[in-house]
């Protein structure tokens, strides 16, 4: 890869790496426990159930570029929650349904350090290979991905760059707020999307901003998502670190050069 933008102290709170394949019809109930083992029960103590996503492929028909579709499955038996296999610091955490393994780093807390790219995917690709030598060995049928993902979020609070709505120019340099040249004020809210498509129809990189109230301040945070979406036959790591490239490339762009430098010390 090429040299990427680099910062200090990025905004970053949450990443999440996933594989979507196709369902994983023998797997049942009582091989979760030998999964939990496999993935390591020792490093992830704790397991929660969750509801399933939807299978979702990244589409490119003309009628609807920017959506991806979702599959209507008919299902003969109850579909097996998705599991979360959760770290003891509770920083880390592998989820696992019938067709889809994601692996999470969470910020819980404001000391806490974003721990780069570079570490947090070989740690992905170990849970991947552990999942796919678990399957081997139970037989469940050959896993077959159709689908990748890599998601980066980003919490921007108020008073690091932005005090209110109207300055939110000062953050990111496609909007722009002017409250008192124009008949409506200041907006109470704002909710904003934009899709791009990656190179050689690999997938897409979906780019959304909302919002909402810390849980912990209890005051407002801007919350922008980049997630790269898609498939390719080649090499997958070399999807996954193009798709990190556009990620951290796509937030620079998006972004003003006056909070990357005063707030988020760009190098």
């Amino acid at each position: 890869m090429t040299a990427l933008p680099d910062y200090d102290n990025p905004p970053v709170s949450e990443v999440v790496f996933g594989i979507q394949f196709n369902k994983l019809e023998n797997l049942k109930a009582p091989h979760t426990g030998i999964l939990w083992e496999k993935l390591g029960r020792k490093e992830y103590p704790e397991c929660k159930e969750m509801p399933p996503l939807a299978h979702t492929i990244e589409s490119f028909d003309e009628i609807a570029p920017q959506l991806p579709s979702v599959t209507i499955e008919e299902f003969n038996h109850p579909p097996l929650p998705r599991l979360f296999f959760i770290s003891e610091i509770k920083n880390h955490l592998i989820q696992v349904q019938e067709d889809r393994l994601l692996q999470n780093w969470r910020k819980l807390q404001a000391e806490d350090e974003y721990p780069r790219y570079v570490k947090l995917f070989p740690k992905f690709i170990g849970s991947w290979q552990l999942f796919n030598s678990f399957a081997d060995e139970l037989n469940l049928g050959p896993i077959q991905p159709n689908q990748y993902e890599l998601t980066y979020v980003n919490h921007i609070p108020r008073g690091r760059g932005w005090r209110n709505l109207s300055e939110i120019h000062n953050v990111f340099r496609d909007l722009q707020s002017e409250p008192d040249r124009r008949f409506l004020p200041e907006p109470e809210n704002i909710s904003w999307r934009k899709t791009y498509r990656l190179p050689n129809d690999s997938g897409r990189l979906h780019v959304s901003l909302r919002l909402a109230i810390s849980r912990e301040s209890k005051d407002q945070v801007m919350i922008l998502d980049l997630t790269a979406r898609g498939f390719a036959t080649k090499k997958m790591d070399a999807w996954f670190d193009m798709a990190h490239e556009w990620i951290v490339k796509g937030f620079t762009d998006l972004t003003s050069k006056s909070i990357q430098e005063s707030v988020w010390k760009r190098k």
